[in-house]
């Protein structure tokens, strides 16, 4: 279960939407994800602070670039609405020799990445009861909430659920190691 709103290697300009479901599903495959794209013509998203944001309720989510609205997934779409607890990440993606994912730029492949927030916000939706959990931990979530919750080794978070994760957390200094000794399965790495 994802809300993304992501900064693509493809052009400069490039946002992504997606929203995914994989419920019972072992790997990543086209019907588990509903993806829109933005193009913010003139302006390069990568090089510049700007703000995203996506408003996720039940009766759709939608996302915002610069306080613009610029895409909406709602109930009459094919997949559903994501209806359980989440957990926000903000990461890198780390290519492979494919370029399968953000756009067949290798250039954009350049080491050290780094990224560079300025401010982010949670805002909690006045209707819901439940989330966040009102202790500030975890206290809340259902058996349901925390199946295939972690889907990061390095997070601290215990698999729940389906066949444990078996990547290895490595220092930047081993990343490219651990990189190297990896394979490409469906356009998953794997050890």
């Amino acid at each position: 279960r994802e809300i993304d709103i992501e900064v693509t290697g493809d052009t400069p300009d490039s946002v992504t939407m997606n929203v995914l479901n994989a419920e019972n599903t072992s790997m990543w495959n086209p019907d588990i994800a509903a993806a829109q794209n933005f193009s913010a013509e003139g302006q390069n998203v990568r090089s510049n602070f700007h703000t995203f944001a996506f408003e996720w309720l039940p009766t759709g989510i939608t996302w915002y670039f610069d306080g613009q609205v610029i895409g909406h997934h709602g109930p009459d779409d094919e997949l559903p609405i994501p209806d359980l607890s989440t957990k926000i990440m903000m990461n890198l993606w780390i290519f492979n020799d494919l370029y399968d994912f953000g756009g067949r730029h290798g250039t954009n492949n350049v080491y050290p990445m780094y990224s560079e927030y300025d401010w982010f916000r949670f805002y909690k939706w006045d209707g819901d009861t439940t989330y966040p959990c009102g202790d500030a931990s975890d206290s809340c979530l259902t058996a349901d909430d925390r199946y295939l919750s972690s889907n990061n080794p390095c997070d601290g978070i215990a698999q729940v659920g389906g066949p444990a994760c078996v990547a290895q957390c490595a220092t930047p200094a081993g990343l490219r190691t651990a990189l190297n000794q990896t394979q490409v399965q469906g356009g998953v790495l794997y050890p």
